[in-house]
Order: C-alpha cells, then sequence, then structure tokens
C-alpha cells in the first residue's frame, strides 16, 4: 500500500508542478519578448518531457510488479491443484489402509492448500489495485502527451498574441503621444538643432547691424573731426584766422595814431561821465 500511495504523490506532484509551470511561465511572457516566450516554452517542454519519462518509467515498473504477482498467482494455482491431487491420493491410500500417516499427510496438504488459497486471494486482490492504477496512470501520462504536444502549437499562438498586443500598445501609445521610437526622437533632436541654429544666426545678425551702425556713426564723427581740423590748420597756414559774424570785420582799419586819439576820446568821455554822476 505504501508503494503505492508513494506513486500517488509521485504523480500528483509532477501534475502540480506542471501546472504551476504554466502559470509561471503566463505570468513572466506577459513582459517578455517572442525570443523568451520562445525560451520558456521549450524550458517548460523539456520538463515536460522529464516528467513524463519519469512517470512512465514508474508505470513500467508498475505493470512490471503486477506481472510478478500474476506469475505468482499461476505458480500457486498450479501448486494448489498438485495439493489437491495429493490430498485425493491420501484419502484413498486412507480407504485401502487406515493408517494415521496418510491422514497426517492429507491434514498438512489441506492446511498448504489453504494456504495457497489466502495468498491467491491476497495477491489478486493487489493484482487488481494495481491494474486501475496503471490505468489511471495511463490516461495521465496520455494528458501529458497531448499537453507537450499541444505546446508547439501554443507557443506559436501565445507569440503571436503577445507580439500582436505589444504591437497594438506600442500603436496607442504613439497615437496619443505616449510613446515615441528612437528614430522620432532623432528627428525631434535634429528640429530642436534646425531651432537653435537659426536663432543663433538671428542674433548673430542682429548684433553684426548694431555693431555696423555704431561704427558708421563713430566714422562720420571722426570724419566730421577731421574735416573741422584740416580746415583749422589751413587757416592758421594762412594767417587768416576770422571770427565768424563779427561786427567789427566789415570796418576799415584804423592806423596806430588813429587809435591814440580815440582812446583819449573815450578817456575824456568817461571822466566827464563820471563827474556828472558825482
Amino acid at each position: 500500500m505504501s508503494f503505492f500511495n508513494s506513486l500517488g504523490r509521485f504523480f500528483s506532484s509532477v501534475f502540480g508542478l506542471a501546472e504551476g509551470k504554466t502559470q509561471r511561465m503566463t505570468d513572466k511572457m506577459v513582459t517578455s519578448n517572442a525570443d523568451a516566450i520562445r525560451s520558456q516554452f521549450r524550458k517548460t517542454k523539456e520538463d515536460w518531457s522529464k516528467d513524463y519519462q519519469e512517470m512512465r518509467e514508474a508505470v513500467a515498473e508498475l505493470i512490471r510488479i503486477r506481472e510478478m504477482k500474476s506469475d505468482e498467482v499461476k505458480k500457486i494455482s498450479k501448486e494448489s491443484e498438485e495439493l489437491q491431487q495429493k490430498m485425493a491420493g491420501a484419502i484413498e491410500l486412507y480407504k485401502k489402509n487406515p493408517d494415521e500417516r496418510y491422514k497426517s499427510a492429507y491434514a498438512q496438504l489441506a492446511d498448504k492448500s489453504e494456504k495457497n488459497e489466502q495468498r491467491v486471494k491476497e495477491l489478486e486482490a493487489e493484482i487488481d489495485e494495481q491494474q486501475q492504477a496503471i490505468e489511471r496512470y495511463k490516461v495521465r501520462l496520455l494528458e501529458l502527451q497531448t499537453q507537450i504536444d499541444s505546446l508547439n502549437k501554443e507557443e506559436a499562438e501565445t507569440v503571436a498574441d503577445i507580439i500582436s498586443s505589444q504591437k497594438i500598445k506600442e500603436l496607442n501609445d504613439r497615437l496619443s503621444g505616449l510613446s515615441v521610437d528612437s528614430s522620432s526622437k532623432n528627428l525631434e533632436a535634429i528640429r530642436n538643432a534646425r531651432q537653435k541654429s537659426k536663432a543663433v544666426a538671428k542674433l548673430s545678425t542682429e548684433l553684426t547691424g548694431a555693431e555696423k551702425t555704431d561704427l558708421d556713426k563713430e566714422l562720420q564723427m571722426a570724419g566730421s573731426r577731421s574735416k573741422h581740423l584740416s580746415a583749422f590748420d589751413n587757416a592758421i597756414s594762412d594767417n587768416k584766422v576770422a571770427i565768424k559774424n563779427d561786427p567789427f570785420a566789415s570796418l576799415p582799419k584804423a592806423n596806430s595814431n588813429s587809435n591814440l586819439s580815440n582812446k583819449d576820446t573815450v578817456d575824456a568821455e568817461l571822466a566827464n561821465l563820471k563827474s556828472g554822476i558825482n
């Protein structure tokens, strides 16, 4: 009985592990790429194939034990037939010669025949139990084999579904502006660089224009000063310094004597004016 219990726990463990692997595989594939999905399916298929082989070996061992017990039943059954013949012979001999030896021999043969009969019943019960277990495990083996065979199809469908879902999400994200690929990012960088270059060029042009205006003004002022200085130099060299709008410039020049008389006249007038005031 312990063998069957151990074997049952083994099969339950194998199928439980298979289901657990499938669940873990599904959780991982949600965020994996196509290569990771294929790799996980391949790993699962290898694990399940290994479990399937171990289960087949366990069932084969169970069948071997069942066959051994069946052979034992056949052997005991044949021995029981021989015992029955000997028991019948002991009865016949006892009838002819009521010797106690025949009676004792019959009792021993009958006891052994009864034990054989009991053993056969036990073996037949075990064989029947094993046969039922073998049939159940065969069904499970077929189920596991079907799961293994379906992995290839499931792998292709899963890869297609996952990739399709990822592409749809990428398209939706791009349409909603939530995500851009590397090409779009590079293009955006080029656009930004273009705008920056145009701004730098505009600033350079404006600065150059301002500098040119300041230079023109400076040149004009320098030219104006140079013109005046040249006129001044020319005037000095010709001894023709004149005061513009001088009211006395048009009057005839007086000689030195006239200047002295004029000076005396003015002094006299000033003296008269001073005495009048007093």
